[in-house]
């Protein structure tokens, strides 16, 4: 993973491999996120570093022959951490999964969601006082970079970092001066909330390209048929158990499938399921 040290701090840890991959079927994969919890594995968010340990881990819909990819990072996060406000310039979900984040002037708690249009900067992002995980869902990797303002240039989280820092363009020059934006009532973002059959077009609703996001409740013994699906699809064992294939899905473990892939069903456990569906396309649903 790499060491911290003084001149050269590591702030964004990544491990060099999954935790834990088996095959399914042909092209679905049963993916195990690594343990944790929101203080990461061995508790590595809590690192004596200036501006704070991250850690993350992440998984992808899609391959070399498509035109963008769907990324969705497992992030774990130190208490009171500050990342200033910034823009992805793709569609971008924030999930928050254990603890809380303030984003703007929303404190947000497990199950709620954020939503924000390509290049709309947003935030601050400021980490509870227990520390937060959360899933940031990019629609396309390839333009989740995006920026920072240049003010920021110099911030101690950001440091040592490869971020771009650009000048604001657009409705963003609403953010001149200032180090947060109220979410109410903002152009480009949007707060919601997990709950059975929710669900969120990663762009206009017509376009069959658009991702979704989606969350799904099945109920304890109930199965959902064998089937393939035309794009790659994802999905997060959120709470409950589901069996897939003669395995057991429990919470954090990930089901992915490949475009085309024959996914076996699934029938949820003694308690039931929630699962976190990511589409890469509606061509998926």
């Amino acid at each position: 993973m790499g060491e911290a040290t003084m001149s050269h701090p590591v702030r964004s840890m990544v491990p060099a491999g999954p935790f834990h991959t088996e095959a399914i079927a042909p092209g679905v994969t049963l993916r195990r996120l690594y343990p944790g919890g929101l203080a990461g594995p061995d508790r590595v968010v809590y690192n004596d570093i200036p501006g704070g340990q991250t850690w993350s881990e992440n998984f992808m819909l899609g391959g070399p022959e498509d035109d963008f990819i769907m990324l969705v990072p497992d992030i774990r996060m130190p208490p009171n951490q500050l990342w200033p406000m910034h823009w992805h310039d793709c569609w971008t979900v924030v999930v928050v999964v254990e603890g809380k984040c303030l984003i703007g002037d929303w404190y947000m708690e497990p199950g709620d969601v954020f939503v924000a249009a390509p290049s709309i900067e947003y935030g601050p992002l400021l980490i509870g006082p227990m520390g937060c995980r959360l899933f940031e869902i990019f629609a396309d990797v390839a333009l989740s970079p995006g920026g920072y303002g240049p003010e920021y240039r110099d911030h101690p989280t950001l440091r040592g970092g490869n971020h771009a820092f650009k000048p604001r363009e657009g409705v963003n020059k609403r953010n001149e001066g200032h180090s947060s934006l109220s979410l109410e009532g903002a152009e480009g973002m949007w707060k919601t909330r997990l709950r059975p059959g929710w669900s969120w077009n990663l762009g206009d609703a017509a376009d069959p390209n658009r991702g979704v996001v989606r969350d799904t409740r099945i109920p304890a013994g109930i199965s959902m048929p064998a089937r393939t699906r035309e794009d790659w699809y994802g999905a997060v064992v959120l709470e409950g158990s589901v069996e897939v294939g003669g395995k057991l899905l429990v919470r954090d473990d990930v089901l992915v499938a490949e475009r085309s892939a024959p996914i076996p069903a699934m029938t949820a456990g003694a308690e039931g399921v929630q699962l976190l569906e990511h589409f890469r396309t509606a061509l998926a649903l």
